[in-house]
């Protein structure tokens, strides 16, 4: 039995992430790992294939890791958009960045802008302001063109999405209290 499930939306970006991220661990760069989304198996078939399943719960973001001691996690997340609406990010997934921000960790979201071909970092300083807007009656989104050009992600010809940069330019401005 084949579906379609909302929580596909951004596998291409994850893959490419996932090969990213197994660069990274190679280089001893990283060790980032992607969280599994839980589910509970209802019915599976003889040739080992689920045939009926449901969320267990509400899964959190699409990656946990350490960066040079430092601990990150992200979601990653495309539009084909001139923005991202906020339709596409939980309430429970803010509340989990912000809890793990609170204890000390950096937490952002990587998107792809289809319409731009442009990976983005943002930061969730960004992400939370935009949020609350929203959620006071301001715009249901974060538009592309409001955000910071320095977080700008390159792709190389080899498939790594090189975020460590952008993370590099992230930390540097949390570090000199550079609005975000």
């Amino acid at each position: 039995m084949a579906w379609k499930s909302r929580g596909v939306r951004g596998s291409a970006l994850e893959e490419i992430i996932d090969l990213t991220n197994d660069f990274y661990l190679k280089k001893g760069l990283a060790r980032v790992d992607k969280v599994p989304t839980p589910i509970k198996i209802i019915d599976q078939g003889k040739d080992g294939m689920i045939d009926k399943a449901f969320y267990e719960k509400k899964s959190t973001v699409d990656f946990i890791g350490f960066v040079q001691g430092v601990g990150i996690v992200f979601d990653a997340k495309e539009t084909s958009l001139t923005n991202l609406p906020f339709k596409n990010i939980h309430p429970h997934q803010i509340e989990y960045m912000e809890d793990v921000v609170h204890h000390g960790a950096m937490a952002f979201i990587i998107a792809h802008f289809r319409q731009f071909n442009v990976y983005q970092l943002i930061p969730f300083e960004t992400l939370k302001r935009y949020y609350m807007q929203a959620q006071n009656g301001g715009r249901k989104s974060i538009p592309f063109k409001d955000l910071d050009e320095r977080l700008r992600i390159p792709y190389k010809q080899s498939g790594v999405l090189n975020y460590l940069a952008a993370l590099n330019v992230y930390n540097h401005l949390k570090e000199t209290d550079q609005a975000l």
